[in-house]
């Protein structure tokens, strides 16, 4: 992938519906040949930004531009920005081959052509064989390849996603997503993908852009996202995370500890701009926090966070334990080898992996 090469340019773009503000002046740079995402909850702009990209909206302010052309004002059909819904489409009284080729068709592609492009897409989605059957007897992942097909075999760059995958069952879910990223990396065509599902972001996005009440909080790969969250949202709505509450007593070039009620916790020091006496809130995922019992921390005298679980909950390849800490808050610690501290109880303390706790300022919460 080239990250030099930017394919989409959104600036600025802003698009209301009556008295409400769908998009906020975004601003966003698309690399060619890269997988981003456009993740967020429901009704905060996401889906309404691939439709004006798409060309089936057009923007009350600002410009979109492909390859550098400007794309407003230009209707959909004439974009080069295919893009699949979540409903798939496909023409029920049409059979497989005949779906994909429809838009060829329409183009008055030479028949010939038509064969060897249709070809390619039946085996690049493994649909060999399904050619002459309908919609009605293909599975949901089946019928999800097609619509990709169809999509694709119209010879374009650019591939929009409106939460294609929402329709099919959890493992079908699964299958079809690292399908679809193997193929992208394969055949290096630049894909936009909405969805509300964050582990579905996070496994398959080289970039995620994340949005709430039509704006974009922050755009960065799944680690910078999942690890260094710009602001409380951000880290609230990707994953689970201890928001943990605190001042800044001390710091150098190396450490900034942080004090929080009877508990100082150490951050590494990332090129934060703290000073002494600011509130701040530190990042916590639970499956970055070891907890040990109290004869083992008396035995190895261990230093962290001590606190009381109050109750737990076995989930097959971890256990998640809910601790009490000061009487003031609850934090959720997850041990991924339970065979190796067995089920805990009582009194315990909390060792943080340092590396991965991140400080958000107050101020950007």
């Amino acid at each position: 992938m080239n990250t030099e090469e930017i394919i989409i340019k959104v600036e600025n773009l802003s698009k209301r519906f009556g008295n409400y503000l769908a998009i906020d002046h975004i601003s966003l740079d698309i690399p060619k040949g890269s997988f981003l995402t456009l993740l967020g909850p429901s009704g905060c702009g996401k889906t309404t930004l691939l439709r004006l990209i798409a060309g089936f909206y057009e923007p009350d302010g600002g410009t979109i531009y492909f390859e550098e052309k400007k794309l407003n004002d230009l209707p959909a059909y004439k974009r080069d920005t295919p893009l699949v819904f979540q409903e798939y489409a496909l023409f029920p009284h049409l059979n497989v081959y005949e779906n994909i080729a429809y838009g060829l068709k329409l183009k008055k592609t030479p028949k010939k052509e038509i064969q060897q492009r249709v070809g390619s897409m039946l085996k690049m989605f493994g649909l060999i064989g399904m050619e002459n059957r309908f919609p009605k007897e293909l599975s949901g992942g089946q019928q999800q390849r097609v619509a990709f097909a169809r999509a694709l075999v119209m010879g374009k760059n650019v591939l929009l996603m409106d939460e294609p995958l929402s329709n099919l069952d959890a493992k079908m879910r699964v299958e079809v997503r690292n399908e679809l990223r193997a193929l992208q990396q394969q055949f290096g065509f630049t894909a936009i993908f909405v969805t509300h599902d964050q582990d579905e972001a996070l496994s398959i996005s080289d970039r995620i852009a994340v949005f709430n009440k039509g704006r974009i909080c922050q755009v960065g790969t799944p680690a910078e996202i999942y690890f260094k969250p710009k602001t409380k949202f951000v880290a609230d709505f990707v994953g689970t995370a201890n928001f943990v509450e605190g001042v800044v007593i001390e710091f150098d070039d190396l450490f900034i500890k942080v004090k929080s009620n009877e508990s100082v916790i150490t951050v590494p020091q990332k090129d934060y701009d703290v000073k002494i006496g600011e509130e701040v809130i530190l990042v916590v995922r639970p499956e970055c926090i070891s907890i040990s019992r109290e004869d083992d921390i008396q035995r190895n005298q261990l230093d962290g966070v001590k606190g009381n679980i109050v109750k737990s909950s076995f989930l097959g390849r971890m256990i998640r334990y809910w601790v009490k800490v000061d009487d003031s808050m609850q934090w959720i610690v997850d041990d991924f080898n339970p065979k190796t501290a067995g089920h805990l109880e009582g009194q315990i303390t909390m060792t943080l992996d340092q590396s991965k706790v991140h400080l958000i300022k107050k101020e950007d919460e």
